[in-house]
């Protein structure tokens, strides 16, 4: 059984980083459509080759599987609470990263590039960040939360 609900928030933060594999994060419409995915950027008719190179998700990929990483090793520093704020903070960042990267670099470069226009409200892959962050959000004032209680319990001794 899990006895620290922070633990639970950082699995459910892994979850929501991992189903972005399978939904897409954003299409866009113009005279064809294309979609954003994590590993591809495709479009929706076959006939349509490639638009991007095969490298152009790579540093959506990167910072995706280092928020992963860095989530799943915070859940085993349980005993070291300082460093799992710390590495709980890092992950907070990445995914702060992953988010502004769709929005301020992929977004306006597909734009500009394919002339079409963005729709997030039907991709639930856009969310899934923001779901993560809130994740990471709630296990960091956990942890925080037990820290002060120890050293509350150190005072008292």
């Amino acid at each position: 059984m899990i006895q620290r609900k922070q633990t639970l928030f950082l699995f459910l933060s892994i979850v929501s980083l991992l189903l972005i594999v399978f939904t897409p994060i954003a299409k866009y419409y113009g005279d064809f459509s294309y979609t954003l995915k994590l590993f591809s950027f495709e479009a929706m008719s076959e006939t349509l080759g490639k638009v991007f190179s095969p490298i152009f998700n790579l540093p959506l990929i990167i910072i995706w599987a280092l928020s992963i990483l860095i989530s799943f090793i915070t859940i085993f520093l349980y005993k070291k609470r300082s460093l799992q704020m710390k590495m709980i903070s890092i992950a907070i960042g990445l995914v702060m990263v992953f988010m502004l990267l769709i929005f301020i670099y992929y977004t306006p470069k597909v734009e500009a590039t394919l002339s079409v226009s963005t729709d997030y409200a039907k991709c639930i892959g856009i969310y899934l960040p923001i779901v993560s962050f809130i994740f990471l959000i709630l296990a960091y004032r956990g942890v925080r939360k037990d820290d002060k209680l120890v050293k509350s319990l150190d005072r008292l001794r």
